[in-house]
């Protein structure tokens, strides 16, 4: 008992479980009803030894005076009878006394007994036996009184054995008292478990739902968070739907669907700052078009237009091997443009988009319509407007021609340094295998200052010059090396941060050939998980377009982030953001906005009612929101105002 306190003092200032106090709780009734049951049987059968023992005395010293007083009372006779008795029996003392008290005779055993007994038990459990006394007559007159008192040490071990066995009989009861109250605590405990990893969750930004238990306590805890992960999430998913509803109507075109003027400058923005000319651009106009609604009707003329826009998207999915990325827009009345990410066999895109285009102006031959095209692969030094113009001054050749043509310029001169996938791949493989790695950080500060994170990324040393991850991505991701390059920075990071003491926060992009590979996430992960305090600081990013497409993998992957105390965030979210399902449950740390909707906020206010709500929906969930590649300060204050917590530091390209 003494011990059972002791470990409550310790435990009083420090974190104890619910199982280990109800444990506690068993254990101090099982150990106090083990020793009150042990002391008050043994005391009780202390008790019965020593009446009996009594009992036993009075009897025998009874029959022996019956015996003495129908004798003859010769000494010698008297003796023998007193010696042979005594010698017989289990006597400590059988002593005769005449009427004056004087002792006629007494025999008292001197010896030493061999008892089981420990003294401790018989110091304890002392017997304190009335010896038995009877009176010795001859004939009417009084001849003596007899006592006859018994070993009672004889009685301690008997009691000393007793003891014994109801000690093992008890802890027999105890041990298994404790076996059926681990079976029952593990019963009533078990939905304890589900409701402490809801409210993990619910501490950690995730509202997800638990099974409600039988149990009337925890079945109202459980409902009540259940019923409040609901309303929470019913709340979420309105909020994305208007979200979504606001952003495709302020980004595309009413008519077909497609992404409207405003939207797709911003992408080819985007692209051109990021890109290292690894694009092409098409430019298509329908030529006639008036004629067909003067002539058919508006009806046919819109119905034309939405089933151009469609061949446009069947062109695009039937060709998806030969680009990564792909944005449509509906530039004008007639015009419109296809926007192409790590295209090859440029010639091959256009005679199949081509083809595609006559069956369709064939179906209206009463009509002159056609539609041609221009195309042309993005320089590296590409502006918007330099870019426009030379497809512009090619569609002009292609439509001196009537019907449908089309005029490619895909002798765009590149980079004379790894101009091939085989030489990007040696060079990108030597990098790794002769470390000649680097890690760069680019700080995401709040409007105030402050650090939020450091964004790592990996440079490459390529020629003694250091090259930023912008720079090799698009061919890392073509040749599949992603994976590599991702696993190399962590065990960079891990040796540059393993043990340091700083709590900033580092934030490391996986790609989606990573996350796809099991035991490549369960490498990275085990890996961390011999640096807790590591864990703790590191924020896993993954691209919005990747957690859509693979939602299931995603929360996956969350899940097993936060199992080892690190975080979750978005990058390059943008519309993704509002066909997140049960954003409520994946616990994300931060998302950070694409710079397509940032560029030029300033002047457009659509993308500023869309961001806004994009910061509330995100507040109301714990998330914090930042913003990429934004340069104008203008815009920077606009995005403060719209409640973005920060910015993202801007990355170049080179060295």
């Amino acid at each position: 008992m003494v011990s059972v306190f002791k470990v409550l003092k310790r435990k009083r200032n420090k974190t104890i479980t619910l199982k280990q106090e109800l444990w506690i709780a068993i254990l101090t009734v099982i150990i106090i009803g083990f020793v009150s049951s042990l002391l008050i049987s043994t005391s009780s059968a202390k008790e019965y030894f020593t009446t009996e023992l009594r009992m036993k005395n009075v009897d025998n010293a009874n029959s022996l005076a019956l015996m003495l007083s129908q004798m003859n009372k010769d000494p010698v006779e008297i003796e023998l009878l007193i010696s042979a008795t005594f010698d017989t029996g289990y006597y400590h003392r059988i002593e005769l006394k005449d009427p004056q008290g004087d002792t006629i005779i007494k025999r008292i055993y001197r010896g030493e007994l061999t008892l089981n007994a420990p003294r401790w038990f018989r110091h304890l459990y002392s017997l304190n036996v009335a010896p038995g006394i009877a009176q010795v007559s001859d004939g009417w007159q009084q001849f003596g009184t007899l006592y006859v008192e018994s070993h009672s040490e004889y009685t301690q071990d008997a009691l000393w054995q007793s003891a014994v066995n109801l000690f093992y009989s008890f802890l027999a009861v105890a041990v298994s008292a404790c076996i059926a109250g681990a079976y029952f605590l593990s019963k009533i405990l078990s939905p304890l478990s589900d409701v402490m990893k809801q409210a993990v969750a619910l501490g950690e930004k995730r509202f997800i739902k638990s099974k409600v238990p039988r149990t009337y306590e925890f079945a109202k805890l459980v409902t009540s968070m259940n019923q409040l992960s609901s309303r929470f999430s019913r709340t979420v998913k309105e909020d994305r739907r208007r979200l979504e509803e606001m952003r495709f109507k302020s980004q595309h075109d009413d008519l077909t669907g497609l992404a409207n003027r405003e939207y797709f400058n911003a992408t080819l923005d985007t692209f051109l700052q990021n890109s290292q000319s690894h694009g092409a651009l098409f430019l298509f106009r329908v030529i006639n078009l008036d004629a067909l609604s003067d002539q058919v009707g508006r009806v046919e003329m819109v119905s034309f237009l939405r089933r151009f826009s469609e061949s446009l998207v069947v062109f695009l999915e039937s060709n998806e091997d030969s680009f990564r990325e792909s944005q449509i827009a509906r530039m004008s009345h007639v015009d419109f443009l296809v926007l192409f990410s790590d295209v090859s066999e440029l010639k091959t895109l256009s005679d199949n988009v081509l083809n595609i285009h006559k069956q369709l102006v064939a179906e209206f031959a009463q009509v002159e319509l056609g539609v041609s095209h221009s195309c042309s692969l993005i320089k590296a030094d590409d502006t918007r407007g330099e870019l426009l113009t030379r497809v512009d001054q090619l569609l002009k050749i292609a439509i001196a021609q009537p019907g449908c043509n089309a005029c490619i310029n895909d002798n765009v001169p590149v980079h004379q340094e790894h101009i091939d996938a085989d030489q990007w791949r040696t060079t990108i493989e030597t990098a790794l295998k002769e470390n000649q790695l680097e890690i760069a950080l680019y700080p995401v500060s709040s409007f105030s200052g402050s650090l939020l994170q450091q964004q790592i990324s990996l440079s490459l040393l390529l020629n003694g010059e250091k090259y930023r991850f912008g720079f090799y991505y698009q061919w890392a991701h073509r040749l599949h090396l992603l994976a590599r390059l991702d696993w190399s920075l962590m065990k960079l990071m891990i040796l540059e941060y393993g043990d340091s003491e700083d709590e900033s926060i580092l934030a490391i992009e996986l790609s989606a050939d990573t996350l796809r590979d099991d035991m490549a996430v369960a490498s990275i992960l085990t890996g961390l998980s011999a640096y807790p305090n590591l864990a703790k600081r590191l924020c896993f990013e993954v691209r919005a377009g990747f957690a859509v497409k693979e939602f299931s993998l995603f929360r996956s992957f969350c899940s097993q982030v936060h199992c080892i105390g690190a975080k979750v965030a978005l990058k390059r979210v943008g519309a993704e953001f509002t066909k997140l399902t049960k954003i409520q449950e994946l616990g994300l740390e931060m998302i950070k906005i694409d710079t397509v909707y940032c560029h030029n906020i300033s002047f457009s206010e659509d993308n500023q009612t869309f961001l806004r709500g994009v910061c509330s929906l995100a507040h109301s969930l714990g998330i914090k929101v930042v913003a990429e590649g934004v340069k104008n300060p203008s815009d920077q204050a606009i995005l403060h105002s719209l409640g973005f917590d920060g910015l993202v530091a801007i990355e170049e390209s080179v060295g």
